[in-house]
């Protein structure tokens, strides 16, 4: 597998997500505020507890921010809660994100559905469990334009991978 998960973090009310233009840098936007993450590394890199002071500045018709910290003054594309998950399902050389159906849990919670995110080699050799739904609403899920990373961004956590 040519993928390393990074890290996960639990945020409460994960509410969007979106990559920096061509960079692995990804904006995370919440009811706690905001927060820059560098997903090669899997760190959190900067934070601003603004609450929902994002929101003044979200262009609803676009669905970007603006960037702050060392992202000030750059327009970034959320996906999420506010506005369709448009990340690349698909990177440049064909590894390729789904999403399934609604399925029963792992034992002993098969009684509840849930959908489970898979990553998938380009040719369809590998296929890997790389999360899940659940008490968790999926936000948004994709890969970088570099191609280099992909999120998972659920309601309450966010998971972050790179290629080794």
């Amino acid at each position: 597998m040519m993928w390393k998960h990074k890290n996960t973090f639990a945020i409460g009310g994960l509410e969007n997500v979106g990559y920096a233009p061509n960079q692995d840098f990804l904006i995370v936007v919440s009811s706690q505020g905001q927060a820059i993450f560098n997903c090669k590394t899997g760190e959190k890199i900067a934070r601003k507890y603004d609450d929902l002071h994002w929101w003044a500045q979200f262009d609803q018709v676009n669905h970007t921010v603006t960037g702050f910290d060392f992202l000030s003054n750059i327009k970034i594309k959320l996906h999420g809660l506010h506005g369709n998950d448009n990340l690349p399902k698909t990177s440049q050389d064909n590894w390729s994100l789904v999403v399934s159906e609604l399925e029963p849990d792992d034992k002993p919670f098969e009684k509840y559905s849930i959908k489970r995110f898979y990553l998938i080699s380009p040719n369809k050799q590998e296929i890997k469990v790389i999360g899940k739904d659940g008490a968790c609403e999926l936000r948004a899920l994709g890969f970088s334009d570099t191609g280099d990373t992909f999120i998972v961004a659920l309601s309450c956590e966010l998971m972050i991978y790179s290629r080794v």
